[in-house]
């Protein structure tokens, strides 16, 4: 038996596959015309989910900013608040807040954060206490899931968890559902 180690594995794997996969080519055409392009208009990547917020920009209340937020995006995509806009200070230490969910919920959460706070960190948990979705933008303003609603399998209560991982300041957060 030969030791290959697991990069040797891995080159020896990705050269079986483009051997086998990268170099289909489609099989030589007899018409003496060219061929027409399908494309449609381009959308943005994530279509709706990412365009409702490419021009959005934080204006410093994070209140207001979240309230704009979540009016962009929510109701473009069919969504209607799952409860009242929350708030506090955002810390190294995180604050918690519960999302009741039902199997099958689709959610999403917008968060803000003030010019103090440069990375604001959102995190769902689930009842067993794993995270099952979190922020890896870097920024002020989260949306969990930037491409679309996060769906859940199991009934209970989950934790939204919201800490500030660059800054302290004050942020305001909304979950929106799926109805």
């Amino acid at each position: 038996m030969i030791d290959a180690g697991p990069a040797r594995w891995y080159l020896l794997l990705l050269g079986l596959l483009l051997a086998c996969h990268g170099s289909r080519t489609a099989p030589p055409s007899n018409d003496a015309e060219p061929a027409t392009s399908t494309l449609r208009p381009s959308e943005p990547v994530g279509g709706r989910w990412v365009g409702c917020y490419a021009n959005f920009r934080v204006t410093g209340a994070p209140e207001r900013d979240v309230a704009r937020l979540a009016a962009l995006c929510g109701p473009e995509n069919g969504m209607v608040p799952a409860g009242p806009i929350a708030g506090g200070e955002a810390v190294d230490a995180a604050e918690d807040h519960r999302l009741q969910a039902e199997p099958g919920d689709c959610f999403r959460i917008f968060a803000v954060a003030d010019a103090f706070v440069t990375d604001l960190g959102v995190e769902v948990i689930n009842p067993r206490g794993n995270a099952i979705t979190w922020d890896r933008n870097g920024d002020r303003w989260p949306v969990l899931n930037p491409d679309g609603p996060f769906c859940l399998f199991d009934a209970g209560t989950y934790t939204v968890r919201v800490r500030a991982l660059h800054g302290k300041g004050r942020y305001a957060m909304q979950a929106w559902r799926l109805p």
